[in-house]
């Protein structure tokens, strides 16, 4: 069954075989701007290489001591575990900071950031907030169920976990739209109208964030599920530097997303994943100890680094899916293309990124992958 829903899960809409024909990158982007974009792209994938060590070793420390910081608590073991969890995520929070500060600082200096350290810092905080509050209520299922359940709780904690995920999806885009705005152009409205019947997207709500005063990135995405499905514009897509035909395919792209889905068939992906992994973690931790719970966090955090190039897969697939609907419904390859080479400039993307990088950090195909998808739609179009 496991294997049968995730062969499901695994199709899209693009043609099996589709073969992408190769594109000289020197052809496409600008040696100089392909430099510059590697320059600035591999001090973040060191970055990122380094914290991620970090926050292992940090997890491997507390899963020594967790036993000791559990007798000190002097509290029931369900709570005692909540607690020492808890701990445990703030303390790697804490040395994996400086990397975020790093990344700011990094940013900053080739234009990309706009935001103070301070608010880096206060954003980084909130984040924890809400991480900690996720944190509370997924220890709290865990630890319930293994005192009652013993080491069989992971049967029951995936689907709860996944039930979690998805109310989550439907409350977050309610709070990710405050102090947004709607598409304030009418003749971008009418474009998302057309697109919106092109591809059988509904009528999600398409909203507009302002994040001038954060970044000069442009970017947009999609978000929630069902009722509270809605697309989300940076506004620096809107600033005069792109078209309005490469809007349109952005907004194509993000269409897509929610006309296929995309969103709830992750948290479908999320249900599936999840299940081995808090088998292995009832495998090597036993939860009904609170001391156990850092060694518990350790196990997840390896897994999830083990299965990051799985994931990152099958993003990148329903990415080139958007693209492919987005391509359909705008009909327009050159403005897909031009908006391509667009973020490579402006956001500094790495046109080919090197092998391990791709596997590990991309979510999307690359910029160049991507203007091979518009090539070969346009072939498949003129047959």
């Amino acid at each position: 069954m496991w294997v049968y829903l995730a062969l499901l899960l695994w199709r899209t809409s693009v043609p099996a075989h589709l073969h992408l024909p190769h594109v000289g990158e020197d052809a496409t982007f600008s040696p100089r701007l392909v430099q510059r974009a590697r320059s600035f792209e591999r001090l973040l994938d060191w970055n990122w290489v380094v914290a991620t060590t970090v926050s292992l070793a940090a997890y491997a420390v507390l899963a020594r001591k967790g036993g000791q910081l559990a007798n000190r608590l002097r509290l029931r073991p369900v709570n005692a575990g909540i607690v020492v969890g808890l701990l445990t995520l703030t303390v790697v929070w804490a040395v994996t900071l400086p990397f975020a500060v790093v990344a700011t600082w990094w940013e900053r200096r080739h234009g990309i950031s706009r935001e103070s350290y301070e608010a880096v810092l206060a954003g980084s905080w909130l984040a924890l907030l809400s991480a900690s509050a996720i944190a509370f209520v997924l220890l709290a299922i865990a630890l319930l169920l293994a005192h009652r359940l013993g080491r069989s709780w992971w049967i029951a904690a995936g689907p709860l976990v996944a039930a979690v995920l998805l109310v989550l999806q439907l409350v977050s885009p309610l709070l990710t739209s405050i102090g947004t705005h709607p598409v304030p152009s009418p003749s971008l409205r009418r474009d998302i109208r057309v697109l919106e019947r092109r591809e059988h997207a509904g009528a999600p709500s398409v909203r507009v964030d302002d994040v001038s005063g954060r970044t000069t990135e442009a970017n947009a995405f999609s978000i929630g599920v069902g009722p509270t499905a809605r697309v989300i514009i940076w506004n620096t897509l809107l600033d005069g530097r792109f078209s309005r035909a490469e809007v349109r395919f952005v907004i194509g792209h993000e269409l897509g997303h929610v006309a296929r889905r995309h969103v709830l068939r992750g948290i479908a992906w999320f249900a599936l994943l999840v299940l081995p992994i808090l088998c292995v973690v009832a495998l090597v931790a036993d939860v009904r100890r609170p001391g156990t719970v850092p060694l518990a966090l350790l196990v997840i955090a390896i897994a999830q680094l083990v299965l990051l190039p799985v994931r990152n897969t099958i993003s990148r697939r329903y990415e080139s899916e958007a693209d492919w609907i987005g391509l359909k419904g705008t009909n327009d390859a050159a403005a897909a293309r031009r908006l391509f080479v667009g973020f490579v400039s402006t956001s500094l993307q790495d046109p080919s990124p090197p092998g391990w990088v791709h596997v590990l950090l991309d979510d999307h195909p690359t910029p160049l992958q991507r203007v091979e998808m518009t090539r070969a739609w346009q072939a498949g179009r003129s047959r």
